[in-house]
């Protein structure tokens, strides 16, 4: 499965597929493009096939019905939404289009690396864990990002050895995505991730 997004201040491409010999995939994203912001949402249920699913599609549409509220929000909202469910990581970004500045929070092992122009990188690093509606602890980061930055969010399922270089190396979202093809050939896990540039 791709979707594709796009306005004048960014371009987002998602790729998902479920583990090899499963019709169900146990991630979930969501992702909108308004004139003022991004927001783009990605969750993991924990394990695979449907339960993983009922987890992870509770965050998309969770996040779907609340993406005016901050990140911080939103990720107190999604633990809550987790309780008596099997469980998921999360991860939420959000892109503020005028104040070129975006906010950042991940509990678990969702990665998440943003390259600019300019050769510097941004690379939050997660909390470890899951969202399970126990009392959580976040880091929520707040960045500023250069015109023409490009960025990938990714599940578990996708092993990157040289992240860094395929970013620095893709034109587009399109060449990009097209350079992860070669990782997505083998799954032992659901895989999701979605790449996106900021004009």
């Amino acid at each position: 499965m791709i979707v594709q997004d796009y306005n004048q201040h960014v371009h987002t491409l998602a790729f998902q597929l479920p583990k090899a010999g499963k019709s169900c995939c146990g991630d979930s994203f969501f992702i909108k493009a308004t004139d003022e912001y991004l927001i783009c949402a990605l969750a993991d249920g924990l394990g695979s096939g449907e339960r993983a699913n009922e987890s992870s599609a509770a965050i998309s549409s969770l996040v779907e019905k609340n993406d005016d509220k901050d990140v911080e929000d939103l990720m107190k909202l999604c633990n809550e939404e987790l309780k008596d469910k099997r469980g998921a990581t999360v991860s939420i970004l959000k892109v503020d289009f005028k104040t070129r500045e975006f906010t950042y929070s991940s509990v678990g092992n969702i990665r998440f690396i943003l390259c600019a122009p300019s050769g510097t990188y941004i690379y939050p690093l997660p909390i470890l864990g899951y969202l399970s509606g126990k009392p959580q602890k976040y880091r929520t980061q707040t960045y500023t990002y250069e015109q023409g930055s490009k960025f990938i969010i990714h599940t578990d399922g996708l092993v990157l050895p040289g992240i860094k270089a395929l970013l620095n190396k893709g034109e587009s979202v399109e060449d990009l995505s097209r350079q992860l093809e070669e990782y997505t050939k083998t799954l032992n896990d659901d895989l999701t991730y979605i790449v996106g540039q900021l004009f």
